[in-house]
């Protein structure tokens, strides 16, 4: 989509969610302490944009998601919209305009496809025309009579996905939905999201495999230790962050890197059986220019993402082995210096 024609209805300003984790004193057992969660996040959503929250396992993907839903309350900072009309206004519930698909919805049982999705709708006063609707457009109109555990993965990520559009809402949020996925039900269900923006649903999906988004997203947010590293369409972010411009060769036969790039410009090398790997991040022009005049055999020649890794490394100054280590733990507190509140 345009998006210099897209505007924002969905703003956070400086939110914070922290949860309260165990802190036990001799007087007072129940004390807790703010514990790890979202700090100081500021972001828009777009009207008809599809944006990629990506972070690793712990970075607190899950918990902005449910503020973003309403379903977290915010500590601190300010949520407005623009849902209805022009001016930014702030809204006391969320739930009525945003639908939230959850990492994990257990959909089992011998109630049918239309029977589950019916008994949602009825919470919402949706019309059996509306289910149907739905139905068609997830592509299950010809499963409404499956029972609940005859489903594939696909079937209940799209489920889900119906379930979280009950209501018409002007977000969705979308929690890791490739999990469990083979690579069709991915590719359709790709083509059910960008069908979804296409409509003028603003998208939010979460996921630690910046792979997967490629092609779908419009803008991309970058999560660690509950705060925002970074957030734009993906190729300022990556300008900004000096990845972009990153290219991948490969090809058979002997080959000295250096000898058609500067190793400066070398991102990686690998070779396997005479056959090469070598990614670079430079002018690939130049890079490709060496190659054929060196009579090198190409096999292929294309432009490659950085991976999840690279991007925080890149966002944060941290050394690979030390972001390695921090991804492990999903107990980080916030990178900044905060208070350390109690409570009773």
């Amino acid at each position: 989509m345009d998006l210099s024609m897209a505007e924002a209805i969905l703003s956070f300003k400086s939110v914070q969610h922290r949860h309260a984790i165990p802190a036990p004193k001799l007087t007072r057992p129940w004390a807790t302490r703010a514990g790890p969660g979202i700090v100081g996040v500021s972001i828009d959503l777009y009207e008809g944009a599809v944006l990629g929250l990506i972070g690793p396992n712990g970075a607190g993907k899950t918990t902005l998601l449910r503020m973003m839903a309403g379903v977290l309350p915010l500590q601190e900072g300010q949520i407005q919209t623009r849902f209805e009309g022009t001016s930014w206004q702030e809204v006391p519930d969320l739930r009525h305009w945003v639908g939230h698909m959850p990492e994990q919805v257990r959909w089992q049982g011998r109630s049918t496809v239309v029977q589950a999705l019916t008994q949602l709708g009825e919470m919402r006063g949706t019309s059996e025309k509306k289910i149907e609707q739905l139905l068609a457009l997830v592509g299950l109109r010809s499963r409404r009579n499956e029972p609940l555990d005859n489903l594939s993965q696909g079937m209940r990520q799209r489920l889900s996905i119906a379930a979280a559009l009950l209501g018409s809402p002007k977000v969705l949020l979308l929690d890791e939905p490739f999990n469990g996925l083979d690579p069709v039900a991915a590719q359709a269900f790709t083509a059910l999201v960008k069908t979804l923006a296409s409509k003028g649903v603003s998208v939010v999906i979460s996921s630690h495999m910046v792979a997967q988004l490629e092609g779908l997203i419009d803008r991309i947010a970058l999560l660690h230790r509950g705060q925002l590293l970074d957030e734009g369409p993906l190729e300022d972010v990556e300008r900004r962050l000096g990845l972009d411009g990153r290219y991948v060769m490969t090809g058979t036969g002997p080959l000295d890197p250096t000898s058609i790039a500067n190793e400066s410009e070398i991102v990686s090398f690998e070779t396997e059986n005479e056959r090469w790997t070598l990614t670079v991040n430079g002018k690939p022009e130049e890079t490709l220019a060496a190659a054929l005049e060196a009579n090198l055999t190409l096999a292929s020649w294309a432009p490659v993402r950085p991976n999840l890794v690279e991007w925080l490394c890149a966002a944060t100054g941290m050394d690979v082995e030390d972001i390695t280590l921090e991804v492990a733990s999903s107990a980080m507190l916030p990178m900044q210096s905060k208070e350390v509140l109690e409570s009773e």
